[in-house]
């Protein structure tokens, strides 16, 4: 059997771990897109309630509370979901900047790691 040096050892333990990083970082770039992607639908649904909202003239208007439904003046509610449409679109701007980071620190790593396979001769 073959003898593998400490340094030969050492070499293959980093890679391994540059590995492992490399994976878990594109799997918390894909979280990260799976929440922007769900922010992004609930723009969506608030902008749809809005446009419901604005065809309603003196109707009453229900708030949904969990299993139930509390009567507000429509102005609260267009308020309320407009406030939501801002709270997701910063989330949106914030998720993109952390996606951004992790896709060049991913790159980084990639790159470490194939250096780190050439040098093994893998």
């Amino acid at each position: 059997m073959q003898q593998i040096s400490k340094e030969k050892e050492n070499q293959i333990q980093q890679a391994m771990d540059l590995e492992k990083d490399v994976i878990s970082t594109l799997g918390k770039v894909r979280q990260y897109e799976a929440s922007i992607n769900s922010l992004k639908r609930n723009i969506q649904k608030c902008n749809i309630t809005l446009k419901e909202l604005s065809s309603i003239d003196q109707q009453k208007t229900y708030l949904p509370v969990g299993k139930c439904f509390i009567l507000k003046p429509k102005a609260d509610i267009v308020n309320e979901v407009n406030e939501n449409i801002i709270f997701h679109e910063k989330d949106i701007n914030e998720y993109e900047k952390v996606r951004q980071h992790l896709v060049t620190k991913g790159k980084e790593k990639e790159c470490q790691l194939q250096e780190a396979m050439k040098s093994l001769k893998i």
